[in-house]
């Protein structure tokens, strides 16, 4: 039966089956609060950007369309982050975790030569 589903239709049985089978009610209410108030920390956007993936597979209800799913990874950058990906007006979610990190990059990378240039003056 399955070989007969398309991917998005498997995956969404796959996913309900999980959620009725496995979590209860309190459970889906946590992952769906951590969803909502997921953030960047310590400039790790590839732990950022692999949890909110995985929430977002097992909250698909939260984010049922392309643009809100835009809306929510943006949501949990760091706010100077977020006024520049917001105003490239990206129009797919991969575009805007691409974006992401490389800005991440770059602020990581400007923090560390701050910090080496105030060792230097020590």
């Amino acid at each position: 039966m399955a070989y007969g589903m398309s991917w998005t239709e498997l995956k969404k049985l796959r996913t309900s089956a999980f959620m009725s089978w496995f979590n209860p009610i309190e459970e889906i209410q946590r992952m769906e609060h951590e969803l909502w108030n997921l953030k960047v920390k310590d400039f790790d956007i590839s732990a950022y950007t692999q949890r909110f993936h995985e929430l977002v597979q097992l909250c698909p209800e939260m984010v049922p369309t392309k643009r809100k799913k835009i809306e929510a990874y943006i949501r949990g950058l760091t706010d100077n982050i977020k006024g520049i990906v917001i105003g490239s007006k990206p129009t797919s979610l991969n575009e805007v975790v691409r974006m992401a990190h490389a800005l991440m990059e770059q602020k990581a990378q400007a923090r560390t030569e701050r910090i080496a240039e105030g060792n230097k003056r020590k």
